[in-house]
């Protein structure tokens, strides 16, 4: 059992351990627990005799004081309920292994509060300890003498609402669709997918999907918020996780009936018309992204770049820049300067930051604009960028040592026993994110060079284009590619699938920053030669130039 998902909308009664115990829900855990403990713990001798009916009956004839039941118990072995307690232990530390989801759905009948529905989910957290407890004590006779308040209710409560959305005739059966309200999450949060890594990009198909390619009685959606684009993002439950972690990325939004917002673009992740390939398509002027259903998609990485994918299309629609790269703010003392550093994935954006904050941290104010995915817009006073995302998707394996500690109180964790372990984690407001902030440089950024310069410039558009253009890297563990690698001006995220229609405006960009005399130049992250102090030179080199500037 990978995950549990309790609609207590469907529970009649109050969180009790006598009721917990009744719940179909805790009958499919303990015959999932029974399957793994027969290869885990064969040599149970109270397992080997007791029947997952029984056990459970077992249980509830426990919690409910049975007279017949606690004499039989109390006249057992001390051997014997030794083996008892240690099975409650190891099915307690199975219980907690696993991704515990608490849901309910908000109607015009029955609604929560937000914060009613916080206490409804730690009411969950203290029934489940003082079920374990209660039947740990009626086993072992006696009372604990040391307590631990473990993280043993819902991972996270996810409330709802039932709110009919406005979608194209062709997506009709999404309409019903139950809609994130709120979330909270309980640290920590971690979630295992069958992937580490996303493989391949997104590209246009004629394959439109109908309502027998999802199974919309089975999933649940979240609005978000980009610049004022909005997007529902829908995910089979089998991706329950994902729908936890992209609040944590993006900006989520309570979809309003009366104020029937503005769609601008869809995405299903668990389709089943399709084989494994990710694709798009656009129909009444609206794009749809669509991700199957397939071991080889389980990964947080494929909505993401979904989601940024088809944003950024209709950003080139409106000839405005995509930039696949980092956007941080020094600012000391009046100083402000804000710099762009542009890389495809594992270029060493995410690690440059990281270094300057910790080299610099206690002299500079340092914030993150946006740490994956920016946009640039040509105004009257020169170029200015906004954001795209509030939090980071970013590797554990490049982070300074501590990071995980220091933000598990508030992040979601993907697979950290694994390479590529990845966070997400909320960094910034949506002011930051989302307001204009002028170009006051921008970086290309190179992690294969072995280059002490740490940034060189270049002296004029012509020079610089090219190189932007090319985004060449040395592919890191990130992606399946492997070697030195090229990506159209490093965005495989719109620009790639419109690449004719940047190539039209984008000299227009370049040729203001030159002509407003804004360094653009090469900043060398050195991050496939040394992955933990490579980018310190151009984060060093970075500040220096921070110095100089009026």
């Amino acid at each position: 059992m990978k995950k549990l998902i309790l609609d207590i909308g469907k529970i009649q009664t109050k969180f009790k351990a006598k009721e917990l115990l009744t719940y179909p829900e805790f009958k499919a855990f303990i015959e999932d627990y029974f399957s793994y403990a027969k290869l885990e713990r064969p040599n149970s001798t109270f397992f080997l005799n007791v029947s997952v009916d029984k056990f459970i009956q077992f249980l509830i004839d426990l919690v409910n004081n049975d007279e017949e039941v606690s004499k039989q118990v109390k006249e057992y072995s001390l051997l014997k309920r030794n083996d008892i307690l240690n099975l409650i232990d190891s099915i307690f530390d199975y219980w907690r292994k696993i991704e515990r989801y608490l849901v309910f759905v908000n109607t015009h009948r029955l609604r929560y509060q937000h914060r009613e529905f916080v206490e409804k989910l730690r009411e969950f957290s203290d029934s489940i300890a003082d079920a374990y407890r209660d039947i740990y004590e009626l086993v072992s006779c006696k009372e604990q003498t040391v307590y631990r308040e473990l993280p043993s209710g819902s991972n996270a409560g996810v409330l709802l609402t039932q709110s009919k959305v406005s979608l194209p005739d062709s997506l009709k059966f999404l309409d019903d669709i139950p809609l994130m309200e709120m979330v909270e999450t309980r640290p920590p949060f971690i979630i295992k997918t069958r992937q580490n890594k996303r493989v391949g990009f997104y590209f246009e198909q004629d394959k439109k999907v109908t309502s027998s390619d999802f199974d919309s009685k089975n999933a649940y959606g979240v609005l978000i918020n980009i610049c004022n684009k909005k997007a529902l993002v829908y995910f089979d439950l089998d991706y329950m996780g994902f729908i936890v972690a992209l609040g944590n990325l993006f900006k989520v939004e309570t979809y309003t009936e009366d104020k029937k917002d503005q769609i601008d673009f869809v995405v299903l992740f668990g389709t089943t018309n399709t084989g494994d390939k990710c694709y798009y398509y656009k129909e009444n002027g609206k794009y749809i992204g669509v991700l199957p259903k397939q071991a080889n998609i389980d990964y947080f990485g494929y909505a993401k770049k979904m989601i940024l994918t088809l944003f950024n299309l209709i950003m080139i629609e409106e000839k405005l820049l995509p930039i696949h790269g980092a956007g941080i703010q020094i600012r000391r003392d009046n100083k402000v300067k804000n710099f762009v550093i542009l890389g495809d994935s594992g270029a060493g954006k995410s690690e440059t930051i990281e270094a300057i904050k910790n080299l610099y941290k206690d002299q500079y104010q340092i914030e993150t604009i946006f740490d994956d995915m920016g946009t640039f817009h040509l105004d009257n006073d020169g170029v200015n960028m906004t954001g795209t995302e509030i939090g980071a998707f970013v590797r554990l394996d490049d982070l300074d040592q501590g990071y995980s500690l220091r933000s598990a109180d508030r992040a979601v964790f993907l697979n950290i026993d694994e390479v590529n372990s990845r966070v997400v984690i909320p960094i910034e407001d949506e002011m930051m994110a989302f307001c204009k902030h002028h170009v006051d440089c921008f970086l290309l950024a190179d992690n294969f060079t072995d280059n002490k310069d740490g940034i060189v410039f270049y002296k004029d558009a012509n020079q610089a284009i090219p190189d932007f253009l090319l985004g060449k890297r040395m592919a890191m563990s990130t992606t399946s590619e492997t070697g030195i690698v090229t990506t159209f001006f490093a965005n495989p995220f719109g620009p790639v699938q419109k690449e004719e229609e940047v190539r039209k405006f984008l000299p227009n960009y370049f040729e203001r920053l030159f002509k407003d005399n804004i360094p653009v130049g090469k900043i060398y992250t050195r991050l496939s030669l040394d992955r933990k102090d490579g980018p310190k030179i151009g984060a060093s080199k970075l500040i220096e130039l921070f110095e100089k500037m009026d």
